[in-house]
């Protein structure tokens, strides 16, 4: 059951990307950017929980798909906390 899960999160994934690339090809619209979004968030939440066993290649795969969502929640985290404090680059 999780393989089939992961295959549908991969699957989500593609076409919340293609939304992106459509928001950005053919002009804006609000409608495509949340469907993007609910995409994003949907493949974080049906993602199969991390198991002792999985092989890398899962973990690789995971890291690939989720890193949308993960970018989105920083960007939220930073926005909501506020914004240069929470970012800290040291050189």
């Amino acid at each position: 059951m999780d393989d089939f899960l992961a295959v549908v999160a991969i699957f989500i994934s593609c076409i919340s990307g293609y939304l992106v690339f459509d928001l950005f090809y053919t002009g804006f619209s609000w409608a495509v950017l949340f469907s993007a979004i609910g995409g994003f968030i949907l493949v974080h939440l049906i993602w199969p929980k991390k198991l002792d066993e999985d092989s890398a290649w899962y973990d690789a795969l995971e890291f690939i798909f989720d890193f949308p969502y993960r970018l989105m929640a920083a960007l939220v985290r930073g926005v909501v906390r506020g914004g240069s404090d929470v970012v800290d680059l040291d050189f």
